[in-house]
């Protein structure tokens, strides 16, 4: 039976501190910071200048919902069956494919909800596709606008845990206004249900908007004028991002809180343009990272450090959370910290992978080290680009299709398109094809030592995080949601022993929760519960990742 335990309010005598997560959507290092100035970001700036800046950090996956599955448990999609880009009912997937959430391992939890068993007060913004479901332990607020400012006078003591998602930066956002209003139309879409950046862009000092002639147009994209307009609207939406940011630091040195927060500033993968979102390649997974330590709270490896060019994956941005704020890193993660494992071993490789998009299969895994990048395509026979209902809308991707019927597109710009890959090994040369146009996989006399590395390096990968490249979706959805049902967790049951209410869930892998008459709060069951502090009864609840909730059970006792 599972025996899980009620929130502390504190881990040690030493005050720990508030963290906040400022993660834009579909955004590669694009700012000062980076060596680009085209977007107006001082707000931005400011963090880069204060924190560390990290050179080579590498999201698991090229596209949203997989990554922020691993971003919220430290461990590899294709790991624990997140590795399918939309598995809930939301979006139709593959044909014979039911709709159905993943069922991580048992063991693994998001370490927001292991946060809160520590006595954290945690809150995110809305976007919560993370492919398991929305288990209600996670956060103690979900909104549009999360807020510290938001904690009921219960818990204005307990530290903080923010999650603010930007999706002004979102591929949908680089459309034309016009254009974007009209995909809504046509696809039915409550325009009122979408998030406020999607709604109607916020505003930015149009001083700063970006010529598109200043642009820098990727060899893999026609260098006309709607490439550069598409990308010049990039730009712009992130300096109108800066301006969300700088209200939020606004608020804290309101609230005298910036002394004691660790603020990290990244993406959940690579950029929202053609073959980068989605793709495998730097372009769709490599993401800026800044860390602002206040100086009382920095690391010691970070005290004279302002950049750092180690490699990391996103699951490591989980057990460095957790080292900072003091609560115990599950052996179970695949994520490793940055401030003291990473430091002692930094990684020789970082991975990632792509399963389905939508309803279209391209099963490919990636390793990386420094120089190179090698892919192993395991469906060589299937194209670079499927058609991808949602992508193909954007004026650009028509643009692109209009070209290359036309003739007008060069071997890098179409290439990448409905053509068949007809290889099943890829390796660039990263120092000198950053863009990685230039396969080098069949140069076997100059490479075959990268190659025998690469390939060695991925094998063990997959072995070790049991990679569940080889199960079909099918079999996988069965094992989750027999007979494509969604499972129910049990109900936890409690007994009163010495004086204390000991709570249980048949369920393996369930989280008991707790709520107390006068306070909204689901506290996380750690330890047995003290009768005295139950004379107006308590409410408890359980959840297993992927499964429905349990019934509320509403405990009585009579003094």
């Amino acid at each position: 039976m599972t025996n899980t335990s009620n929130d502390q309010t504190t881990t040690n005598d030493q005050k720990r501190p508030n963290i906040i997560w400022l993660v834009a959507e579909d955004l590669s290092p694009r700012w000062a910071a980076y060596g680009d100035s085209l977007a107006h970001t001082p707000h931005m700036n400011t963090l880069s200048e204060q924190g560390v800046v990290f050179d080579n950090v590498f999201s698991a996956a090229g596209v949203c919902a997989p990554s922020r599955s691993s971003l919220i448990t430290g461990m590899y999609p294709s790991s624990i069956g997140t590795q399918h880009m939309r598995q809930s009912k939301s979006v139709i997937p593959m044909p014979g494919v039911p709709n159905y959430n993943a069922v991580p391992p048992a063991e693994v939890k998001a370490f927001p909800e292991l946060l809160r068993a520590a006595g954290y007060w945690t809150s995110s913004y809305r976007k919560l596709d993370y492919q398991f479901g929305n288990p209600f332990t996670i956060w103690d607020e979900v909104s549009d606008y999360p807020s510290w400012r938001n904690r009921s006078k219960e818990d204005q003591d307990r530290p903080f845990f923010m999650y603010y998602s930007f999706e002004i930066t979102h591929e949908i956002n680089i459309w034309p206004d016009s254009t974007k209003e009209k995909f809504f139309k046509d696809f039915n879409i409550d325009v009122t249900a979408l998030a406020p950046d999607v709604q109607k862009r916020p505003p930015f000092d149009p001083a700063y908007t970006v010529n598109p002639k200043d642009v820098d147009v990727p060899p893999f994209l026609p260098d006309n004028e709607v490439s550069r307009s598409h990308i010049a609207r990039l730009y712009d939406n992130i300096s109108r991002m800066d301006v969300q940011i700088g209200k939020i630091l606004q608020e804290l040195k309101e609230d005298g809180l910036m002394d004691n927060t660790i603020i990290f500033l990244t993406s959940d993968h690579g950029d929202c343009l053609p073959r980068a979102k989605r793709w495998i390649y730097d372009s769709g997974i490599k993401c800026p990272l800044v860390i602002y330590f206040p100086e009382k709270l920095k690391p010691t490896r970070y005290q004279q450090v302002q950049r750092d060019t180690a490699l990391y994956s996103f699951l490591d941005f989980v057990p460095t959370v957790l080292e900072l704020a003091n609560v115990e890193i599950p052996k179970y993660m695949q994520g490793k910290s940055m401030i003291s494992t990473l430091k002692e071993q930094p990684r020789d490789y970082i991975y990632a992978a792509r399963d389905r998009m939508d309803n279209r299969y391209d099963t490919r895994r990636a390793v990386r080290d420094h120089r190179y990048k090698y892919i192993r395509n395991f469906q060589p026979e299937v194209p670079y680009s499927q058609p991808i209902k949602f992508l193909n809308q954007m004026p650009l991707m028509q643009n692109i299709f209009a070209l290359e019927k036309e003739g007008k597109l060069n071997k890098a710009q179409s290439y990448w398109l409905y053509h068949p890959k007809n290889t099943a090994e890829e390796l660039y040369d990263l120092q000198n094809d950053p863009f990685e146009l230039n396969n080098l996989a069949a140069d076997t006399t100059q490479y075959e030592s990268v190659l025998k590395r690469m390939r060695g390096a991925l094998k063990e990968w997959q072995q070790e995080v049991n990679d569940l490249y080889l199960e079909e979706e099918v079999v996988q959805a069965e094992r989750m949601w027999p007979g494509g049902k969604q499972p129910v967790t049990d109900s936890p049951v409690y007994a009163i022993q010495d004086q204390k209410i000991h709570l249980t869930c048949s369920t393996e892998g369930a989280t008991i929760a707790y709520q107390y008459p006068d306070h909204n709060r689901w506290h996380i069951y750690t330890t047995p519960l003290p009768l005295e502090e139950l004379k107006n009864g308590v409410k408890i609840k359980s959840i297993r990742y992927g499964y429905q909730p349990s019934e509320e059970v509403q405990v009585q006792l009579n003094f």
